[in-house]
């Protein structure tokens, strides 16, 4: 559903309050709201190659041609659908902890804090 002139209108005060009180921020959202049309254009082509795979294999009763062009399909879609990561970016598992944190305390851990807790009552 379209947004009316008036919510299209507070919407663009928004934004520009947005982009001059935190342009770094204002910067940042801009840029993650809406996927590049290429990577799109690109995931949608592959879904397509994928599909015509998928209906060639059914014709030549090949099923490898058939999975093969499932397996495209499914890329496809999945790059297209997908954020694309920054370049040099670490996936956040990878980043290293700020400080020495505690670890996280395991299930035996916690059966165990259950227990003593219980025993105390």
């Amino acid at each position: 559903m379209p947004l009316s002139e008036y919510e299209q209108r507070v919407l663009d005060q928004l934004e520009a309050q947005l982009a001059s009180e935190d342009p770094k921020l204002g910067s940042r959202m801009a840029a993650a709201a809406a996927p590049r049309r290429s990577r799109v254009a690109l995931g949608a082509a592959g879904a397509v190659m994928g599909l015509a795979l998928l209906v060639l294999g059914v014709a030549v009763q090949q099923e490898w041609v058939s999975l093969g062009g499932f397996l495209l399909m499914f890329a496809g879609a999945y790059f297209a659908l997908s954020k694309p990561r920054k370049a040099g970016a670490a996936p956040a598992a990878a980043k290293p902890p700020k400080g020495k944190a505690a670890p996280k305390p395991g299930l035996s851990d916690r059966f165990q804090k259950r227990f003593e807790d219980r025993d105390g009552l």
